[in-house]
């Protein structure tokens, strides 16, 4: 199981991972009954199966591949998920760090934006830049390290200064005003 750190209440903490991936086949024509616990379910097992899973009257999380289209999300309520789980294929695909930004800016998603499969120590600043909240670090990554590693890059405000605006800093440097 891999290392999840989440920032949560202004400060970045290890935290233990309570969500599964949902084995539902979204293709199923019989409803499932999960077991306990709370669950991510696929974009196509969420579409083929929302009242189903809605009856069950449970936190549900959303599992979404870097392959998703902006279209797919604007149809959705965001709003309704407890998570949204963002999709790194392979540290080099960085489709994810488009659907974050394009979850906080236009769909006003407040909820956890969590990173998981092939995440890296060396992208978890630009992921918070762009609004990741939670990451599920990949298997060989060092937890403690990645930990200090953010809460040094917040405590020195170390993102204060990058030039173009994201939702960590929103304003470009341009527009700031000096200190």
């Amino acid at each position: 199981m891999s290392a999840l750190i989440r920032y949560v209440d202004g400060g970045f903490h290890r935290s233990v991972d309570d969500w599964q991936t949902a084995p539902l086949d979204a293709h199923s024509a019989e409803p499932q009954t999960l077991p306990a616990g709370d669950w991510l379910y696929p974009l196509a097992v969420w579409q083929a199966r929302e009242k189903a899973i809605r009856a069950q009257n449970k936190r549900f999380g959303l599992w979404l591949a870097a392959d998703t289209l902006p279209a797919d999300l604007a149809a959705l309520n965001t709003r309704d998920f407890a998570v949204i789980a963002l999709s790194f294929p392979k540290f080099a695909d960085g489709r994810a760090y488009s659907l974050a930004r394009l979850l906080r800016e236009r769909l006003a998603y407040a909820g956890e934006i969590r990173a998981v499969g092939d995440v890296l120590l060396d992208q978890l600043l630009f992921m918070w830049r762009v609004g990741f909240t939670a990451w599920a670090l990949r298997a060989d990554q060092n937890a403690d390290a990645a930990l200090a590693l953010l809460q040094n890059a917040a405590g020195q405000h170390m993102l204060s200064h990058a030039y173009q605006g994201a939702i960590i800093p929103p304003t470009p440097l341009f527009r700031r005003n000096a200190p």
